[in-house]
């Protein structure tokens, strides 16, 4: 608490600022303390989005994204890059299990298609059931973790893999990512020469 009381009376001294307490929500996130540790949610950004949207007819789903989806380049933009840029700020800050899903969707904002609105609505009703599930931190352990996992070849039209990780301190996430993988395109004998 020493730390914490010099920091307040520096940055008071160098701004104009004044103490509100512990921290309940900051940029749209809901900061929940607990007996183990701290919980991360984004509930309330969750419901303002999903009201944003809601001409979507946006029902509830229990995964964020649904595999057989077939997404190709279309034609229209301006709403489609604003719902992925909603997306991509709750996936940012509170929600790496989105984190897929956007990152497929994201590819086409130039280009969305009915396909691609109905894939945006998947994840808004994944979000609608789950608007609640945010990130928890605790004490213990206090080791950094990290997991990651990639597909095979799952983009028929650039051969490329996606790779997905995520990094854990204190079980609680603090980097996340879900990206295609760049493919190396001299053969292995050759680098070896």
């Amino acid at each position: 608490m020493k730390g914490i009381n010099e920091t307040k009376e520096y940055l008071t001294s160098r701004f104009q600022m004044k103490d509100l307490g512990e921290v309940d929500t900051i940029l749209g996130i809901k900061v929940k303390k607990h007996s183990g540790g701290f919980a991360l949610s984004q509930s309330h950004y969750v419901e303002k989005m999903l009201k944003k949207f809601e001409h979507l007819d946006i029902k509830e789903a229990n995964t964020p994204y649904d595999v057989s989806f077939k997404l190709c380049a279309n034609e229209g933009r301006a709403e489609y890059s604003s719902a992925i840029g909603s997306l991509m700020y709750a996936m940012g800050c509170a929600r790496p299990d989105i984190a897929f899903a956007v990152w497929k969707l994201s590819r086409f904002t130039s280009n969305p298609s009915v396909d691609h609105w109905k894939a945006i609505g998947k994840v808004f009703g994944y979000l609608k059931r789950s608007k609640d599930l945010g990130l928890f931190y605790s004490n213990f352990p206090a080791v950094l973790e990290a997991f990651s996992d990639a597909s095979w070849i799952t983009s028929a039209s650039d051969n490329r893999s996606t790779t997905g990780w995520i990094f854990t301190l204190g079980g609680g996430a603090i980097s996340w990512a879900s990206k295609k993988q760049y493919v190396l395109h001299t053969p292995l004998w050759k680098l070896n020469s």
